[in-house]
């Protein structure tokens, strides 16, 4: 294992995370599988990392109930924007809550940034369990750090795809924007695991989601873009909620 998820994983349990490593994303699959009872209901953050690895086809194949507001179907209708709302609200009180997060520092901390927020509260309070799983290319040295990489690379990349009109969909550079479709607008970093929630984190010896330094190698960073748009998808209008 390399020395970064190493010290990582050490960090995430010096501050009460429950943390553990796999090498690949179907070990990260088969994690989940071994950690969520066949019955119980899982509520589903939007994660490019989750479906990457195919945990919610893998879950229901099972008989898990998976609650999961960012199906194509939900997302692209817009007469099905309410259901979709009310999915989200109904995965914070899930058996188990799993997602992902935008980076985790070597010294241990969690951080997220979202538009809608429903992912930030599900990390904090709602389920009494949320299960995290972390590709190694989501790893930063701070906590400013990871904010830097959020405004710098992934915000501009996330929103470029969706087809968001923003200033860093069209020139790639954060311009701390008011726009409606601004994506960055709640931001939560977790120093310590919150009292009431038990939360486990999976770091993956893989790349996944997205994030990257952008002084990696060009054919690592588009390895890394490719597998994202092939699980995600843009959205026809601004007015889509995501």
């Amino acid at each position: 294992m390399d020395e970064a998820l190493v010290t990582t994983v050490a960090a995430l349990r010096h501050n009460w995370f429950d943390a553990h490593y796999v090498g690949t994303g179907e070990e990260a699959r088969m994690w989940l599988l071994e950690r969520l009872p066949p019955g119980s209901v899982v509520g589903a953050g939007d994660s490019a990392t989750l479906k990457q690895i195919g945990a919610w086809e893998a879950l229901a194949a099972r008989g898990n109930t998976v609650l999961n507001p960012f199906t194509r179907e939900l997302t692209l209708d817009p007469e099905k924007r309410a259901l979709m709302r009310e999915t989200m609200r109904r995965a914070l009180a899930s058996d188990v809550f799993v997602a992902s997060v935008n980076a985790v520092t070597i010294d241990g901390k969690l951080v997220s940034v979202d538009r809608v927020g429903n992912r930030l509260v599900g990390l904090l309070f709602g389920a009494p369990r949320v299960l995290l799983v972390v590709g190694q290319n989501k790893i930063v040295a701070s906590a400013e750090e990871a904010l830097r990489r959020v405004k710098e690379v992934i915000a501009p990349a996330h929103a470029g795809w969706k087809g968001r009109k923003t200033p860093c969909a069209a020139t790639g550079q954060c311009n701390e924007c008011s726009s409606p479709d601004r994506i960055c607008r709640a931001t939560l970093i977790l120093e310590k695991r919150p009292g009431l929630t038990d939360i486990s984190v999976l770091l993956v010896g893989e790349d996944l989601g997205l994030g990257w330094d952008p002084a990696w190698p060009a054919e690592r960073i588009e390895g890394i873009r490719h597998r994202y748009q092939q699980v995600t998808w843009g959205f026809p209008t601004t007015s889509s909620l995501a």
